[in-house]
């Protein structure tokens, strides 16, 4: 493949104005509400995307399935004096890797928007066996504590790095507990910023993302609450209706600090250059629905401020940014997703062809 290739850059909108009702609740215009509806004729009867094929995404070299770690209510990552936290999906993915016969050649890591991308699928366009780390609310804390982790497991394998992030990606938060509390992971940070860490965060609490999902043996997300509803009949103009009502407010509001994110994924970037890495950093999707209303109160002068602060970096480190933020851009179906911004594994592969095609150097 050719070492470099044009990339879409991002098209220049102006946000428009959002209006509020008396009771301060954010009102869609026209052509949203019309989006809306014409949604729900194109997905009139359309389903889950299905899941990524066990045997496909686990089978060893031998032909066999390696079973996937049992989830320990006493887990044995934990390695400090303050008690068993519960186990969160970033230390039942790292177990997941653990007991893969060979390390990976490429991960997938950012949030909840990226579990769906499959290993099986990237072996066959790529050749690479691959593994999803994606987990629920990434920082690029985790992405750097999972990939110092990888590399420390796997010294001498070229490990690649797909990396999908968003505007809340790089937001300020407490740092996961699944991090905070893994010596696996947490070795890698100051000990004083993990000890305010934890004081900030409080006494742990179980989320029982390990137990209600399901994955594959390679990370893959197989089934969640998504599949569960679309199961039961629930329309995605239904889906899109409650996201907007509870993600709205949030596209809406001020930027917050990204100091501290910003600083880990400077140096999750050096950390990939340093093994002659190109990273693909990609830019997900937004449902068009929800994408027009996001950009009615103020959302896009956010993700701007991210493309330039991506590509900013370009001078000082080698990484490739994909904005596949409308769905244009690689081919997408505005049918394939769940909600606003979660894609179907349908949408997945296509932004996966054509993340390839865009920068076949990271691969």
């Amino acid at each position: 493949m050719s070492r470099r290739r044009s990339i879409r850059r991002p098209v220049s909108r102006r946000p428009m104005s959002g209006r509020r009702s008396s009771g301060g609740r954010l009102l869609l215009s026209g052509a949203v509400v019309a989006l809306l509806a014409a949604a729900a004729v194109a997905v009139a009867g359309c389903g889950s995307a299905g899941p990524e094929p066990q045997a496909l995404a686990t089978a060893s070299p031998a032909g066999t399935v390696a079973p996937a770690p049992a989830v320990s209510a006493t887990p044995a990552w934990v390695l400090n004096a303050d008690g068993p936290p519960p186990e969160y999906d970033r230390n039942y993915k790292l177990g997941l890797v653990e007991a893969l016969d060979e390390p990976p050649e490429l991960v997938v890591m950012g949030g909840s928007r990226a579990q769906r991308f499959e290993p099986s699928y990237i072996r066959e366009l790529t050749g690479l066996g691959a593994f999803n780390f994606a987990v629920q609310n990434n920082r690029p804390e985790d992405a750097y504590a999972m990939s110092r982790t990888l590399f420390d497991r796997a010294p001498d394998v070229k490990l690649r790095l797909f990396y999908a992030v968003q505007v809340t990606t790089f937001n300020d938060a407490t740092m996961h507990p699944g991090i905070l509390y893994d010596e696996r992971f947490a070795r890698w940070f100051p000990a004083d910023l993990i000890a305010a860490q934890k004081e900030e965060l409080g006494t742990p609490k179980p989320d029982g993302i390990p137990e209600n999902n399901r994955y594959s043996v390679r990370g893959c997300l197989l089934h969640n609450s998504y599949d569960e509803r679309v199961e039961r009949g629930r329309a995605l103009e239904r889906a899109l209706e409650t996201y907007l009502d509870r993600l709205l407010p949030k596209a809406a509001a001020a930027p917050v600090d990204q100091s501290r994110p910003r600083h880990y994924f400077e140096k999750l970037l050096r950390l990939y250059n340093d093994h002659g890495v190109t990273p693909a950093i990609v830019l997900m999707p937004q449902h068009p629905v929800a994408l027009a209303a996001f950009r009615e109160v103020g959302w896009q002068a956010k993700n701007d401020a991210l493309l330039a602060y991506l590509h900013g970096l370009e001078d000082e480190y080698d990484l490739r940014v994909l904005d596949y933020t409308e769905i244009e851009s690689f081919g997408g179906k505005a049918r394939y997703f769940y909600d606003g911004s979660h894609i179907t594994r349908e949408n997945a592969r296509l932004l996966l062809e054509q993340a390839v095609r865009d920068a076949p150097e990271c691969f």
